[in-house]
Formats: C-alpha cells, structure tokens, sequence
C-alpha cells in the first residue's frame, strides 16, 4: 500500500469537518450541494469492462454500511413509544445527504449522493467525480413492501454511463432473526456507487435483533455470472453507545480472482458512526472491488 492510512484518515477528517462546520455556519451549503451535483458534467468510463460495485441504496438489506444493519422489526413495532432515544428515532428521517472521499495511491475522488424517502418508495440522485479520469450521474428507484414475515424491496438504478442495474432482496421472517437473501444484476457497463462488492451476484445470510437498537448479521455476496469466483463475506454489528450515539462495524472477507487472473484473500474494515442527525464512516478496503490497489474511504452525512 503506498498511501499511508493515516494521513488518508486526517485528510478525511479535515474534510469532513470543513462540511460540519459550513453546515452549521450557514445551511445554504446544502443547496450549494444539490445546484453542483445536478451540474456535474457525465462522461462516461474508458478502457473498464469489469462492472463497478451492485448499485443498491445504501438502506436496503443487500448490502451493509449505509444503513447498516437490517431491522427485523416490523414497522407498527418500531413506532410504539414515544420514549426512544434520539439515536433510535433517527433511523425515521426521510431524507439523507452523504458526501464521500476515496483515497488510492495519488489519487482521490468524490461521490455525493442525495436520497428521500416518499412512503414506500426511496429516490436518490448522485454525482462521482475523479479529477483525472471518470465523471458521471446516476438516479434510482427502490420499493419498501412489507407484509407479516415477507420483506421485499426490489431496486433500479441508472447512470449516465449508460449502465442499468437491479437488485432484489428479501427478508423472510417475523421475529428477532430473520434470513436474507438477493439477486442483483447489471448490463456490464461501469459505474460507481456507494456499496464495493460483486455486482452480479447472489446474497445470502442472517439477521438477529439484540435489542431495540443493537443487531448483528452475517452474510455472503457472491459472484453468480462472470465466473471470476469473486465473494465477500460480511459480519456486521450494530451497538448503542448511549441515548444520542451509535457505532457500527463491518468485517469483510473477501477471496477471488482480480482482473489479472491472480487469485486473492484479503480482509477490509469498516466504521459507521451515528449520531441523531449526521454520521461518518472510514473503509479501510485492500483489494478494492478485486482491483490490485488498496482504497481508503471516507464519508459523512446528513439526516433531515
């Protein structure tokens, strides 16, 4: 790894905290946002033909670090009371904001992605901008249904690399645990998104509610087409530090054969800190979407 973590965690704190402060100063910042987002010119990726990372919203069951962690309880279980703590009651926001920095060696690129939540359906727009190379939008869709024991949440997602994408993905059961299972595919072309594990692929695992608030889940995504024997191998746990905090971890495991046809094991990190209205994360990712380069990634949010 030439770029030190480090200095790649400094720099993404300075940003982040830049952002938190423009935020608070003066609000107007979010619109400033949203104008360079839908302004962003789209170019789309050369010399690339292995598909970018599955391009699911980063509150659905089929992959972790957004929302991280799935929730078994039903939705009328999740409104009774009035008495939760500010950090419980943040997961009802219905709007969020993330800003993103990647780090690899020389090089650093920016994603910023905006989403609302309009009932069952969730729609989001987002921009990724690399200084020397890629430039591009995308804009998806996903639908909420959920009935009993059945969770389904299917997505389409579309970017201006002429790259489509769906996933589906389930929840199959009614108490604390339940099985998780997906199926995303995509057209090939590339794409960046929020999420860094095989694009067509198969998911399958489990989830078990500790508490009103705590959880831990475990599961597989894995490559189902290119036959490149690509998987990452996912445990993530969610904890309430106290009434206004929360932290989430997320350990991958990921084996396969990169581009070159070099066959890999490696393992990643991730933190998700959560606060009432804003959170921030840190990736430490070695093998980045089975590339031969490791990426530091680092983000923070807010929820309105």
């Amino acid at each position: 790894m030439n770029i030190s973590p480090l200095r790649a965690w400094m720099t993404g704190c300075a940003i982040t905290t830049q952002i938190l402060v423009s935020w608070h100063r003066r609000r107007t910042v979010l619109l400033v946002l949203v104008i360079c987002l839908i302004g962003l010119p789209a170019r789309a990726q050369s010399g690339t033909t292995k598909p970018e990372p599955s391009p699911s919203p980063d509150n659905s069951t089929f992959h972790s670090l957004g929302n991280p962690v799935v929730d078994p309880t039903p939705q009328s279980d999740q409104t009774k009371g009035a008495d939760r703590d500010p950090i419980e009651k943040a997961d009802e926001y219905r709007s969020k904001l993330t800003f993103s920095t990647y780090f690899t060696s020389g090089n650093q690129a920016f994603d910023l992605n905006l989403r609302h939540q309009l009932g069952q359906f969730t729609v989001w727009i987002a921009g990724f901008y690399d200084p020397q190379t890629n430039k591009l939008l995308r804009t998806g869709i996903q639908w909420d249904y959920r009935k009993a024991w059945f969770h389904f949440v299917p997505t389409v997602e579309v970017a201006t690399t002429k790259a489509v994408t769906g996933s589906v993905s389930f929840e199959l059961g009614s108490g604390k645990t339940v099985a998780l299972a997906g199926y995303s595919r995509t057209n090939l072309k590339p794409f960046f998104d929020l999420f860094w594990d095989p694009g067509d692929s198969v998911q399958l695992g489990v989830a078990h509610k500790l508490s009103s608030y705590d959880r831990i889940q475990a599961y597989t995504i894995f490559d189902v087409r290119l036959h490149t024997g690509q998987q990452n191998t996912h445990v993530v746990w969610r904890r309430k530090l106290n009434a206004s905090n929360g932290i989430t971890f997320d350990g991958v495991f990921k084996s396969g054969h990169e581009d070159s046809g070099r066959y890999i094991r490696a393992v990643s990190m991730g933190v998700y800190y959560d606060r009432p209205h804003w959170f921030w994360k840190l990736y430490y990712d070695p093998h980045v979407n089975f590339a031969a380069h490791t990426m530091v990634r680092t983000g923070i949010g807010l929820k309105f």
